[in-house]
């Protein structure tokens, strides 16, 4: 491959970076380079939970289609230690809905790779980051092909980082990896089951297993089931038992008529937002979204919303700059700002609500005054999962208050 010069390259092609791809052709940018060590399709380990927050981001990208032929959720349920549970079914739900999709990552991040390379962008899927130099005033990536080790390089003006949580572009901006009270560690497996369970998401913390946190099984409505587990790194060194001994500790817990692909079983770490790293260097041109900036909420271990709001907000500004230096430099520094004044609270109520699972007496209170009240119900879902609307608009002392006096 000859060297190619390119206004914006993106290394890391999942929800954060395609979005940002997307954005940025949407908008009119004429040279944009999406680069990935994988070939796609190819897995993710999450839960495959897509929320309104990420419907509102595919209709700005106008790629609501990608929605078309699966099942949106039809109940979220979850239950505490104590034996307490709150259930939304649809059917209570009287405004804008906090229930999404549950899609595999898989079919979900190469529809958004494909969105972008038919919009025009340069496809690099399939090459690996080596290294990366700022000099002069581009950047310059030296490449290598993931199956022969075919070298090549490029130049941007731009380099985003969206690479994941173990993030080489991040390394090379000279930002250490989270402390380890920041990040999380989570384990998945894939089910089938027939007959098919409906489209729904279940959370559980359970005596069974380390609090704080979670377990979940995520069903799609055509027969596969997400199932995984996740806590802070600190509480799962704390228990002592391997990631595997924990989720089939959850797998006994649930219905005998899944049938496991262990195939399928693999750990993730989760860097957590609440420490995120500096998002935007306007000085030599680069910024981080996505996993590569931490965007994990501290509670959920949700990324793929904050991901892709990021990317979103930033191919918005970049493509509305002045193509100068002080243009460029410009929309990073704003990129940043608005990002850290949307989610900074949101991040920090998501960390503190992490604490009340410590505690399962308070959690089982939020947990039946949310089963008295859907629309507590609906308020809890939507300050834990971030959407377009819930994002800052209802604070935490909100759901307090309410969960004290319901």
């Amino acid at each position: 491959m000859a060297n190619t010069h390119y206004d914006f390259a993106i290394v890391g092609a999942g929800p954060a970076g395609s979005a940002c791809a997307n954005a940025l052709l949407l908008e009119g940018a004429s040279s944009v380079a999406l680069i990935d060590r994988a070939r796609f399709p190819r897995d993710k380990i999450c839960g495959d939970g897509i929320g309104p927050g990420v419907i509102a981001i595919l209709d700005v990208l106008q790629l609501r289609d990608i929605l078309d032929g699966h099942r949106r959720v039809k109940q979220m349920v979850m239950t505490g230690p104590l034996g307490g549970q709150m259930t939304l079914d649809d059917n209570q739900i009287t405004n804008q809905s906090p229930l999404g999709y549950v899609i595999r990552r898989t079919e979900f991040d190469h529809a958004l790779v494909t969105a972008a390379m038919r919009r025009g962008c340069a496809n690099m899927t399939g090459w690996s980051l080596e290294t990366a130099a700022h000099v002069g005033d581009r950047w310059r990536l030296d490449l290598t092909e993931s199956d022969s080790g075919e070298p090549c390089s490029v130049t941007a003006d731009v380099l985003i980082g969206a690479d994941g949580a173990t993030s080489r572009v991040r390394r090379l901006l000279g930002q250490p990896f989270n402390l380890e009270r920041h990040v999380s560690v989570a384990i998945r497996v894939l089910a089938s089951t027939k007959p098919p369970f409906r489209a729904r998401q279940e959370l559980n913390v359970a005596e069974e297993l380390p609090i704080p946190g979670y377990a979940w099984n995520f069903a799609t409505g055509s027969g596969t089931v997400n199932v995984g587990f996740v806590c802070d790194t600190p509480t799962y060194k704390a228990h002592g038992r391997h990631l595997r001994e924990i989720l089939e500790t959850y797998k006994s817990l649930l219905p005998s008529t899944l049938a496991y692909d262990d195939s399928t079983r693999h750990s993730q770490i989760l860097p957590l937002a609440s420490q995120m790293p500096p998002l935007a260097y306007p000085a030599i041109g680069a910024a981080l979204i996505g996993d590569a900036a931490s965007m994990i909420n501290p509670l959920t271990g949700e990324g793929i919303f904050y991901g892709m709001e990021a990317g979103l907000q930033l191919g918005r500004r970049l493509s509305g700059a002045t193509k100068t230096q002080e243009g460029l430099a410009h929309a990073l520094v704003r990129y940043e700002r608005e990002f850290r004044r949307t989610f900074t609270w949101h991040f920090r109520g998501n960390y503190y609500l992490r604490k009340l699972i410590e505690k399962p007496v308070l959690f089982e209170r939020m947990l039946r005054a949310g089963a008295k009240k859907s629309e507590l119900c609906c308020d809890c879902i939507e300050y834990m999962m971030g959407n377009e609307s819930g994002v800052g608009k209802k604070p935490l002392y909100h759901l307090a208050l309410n969960t004290m006096f319901a």
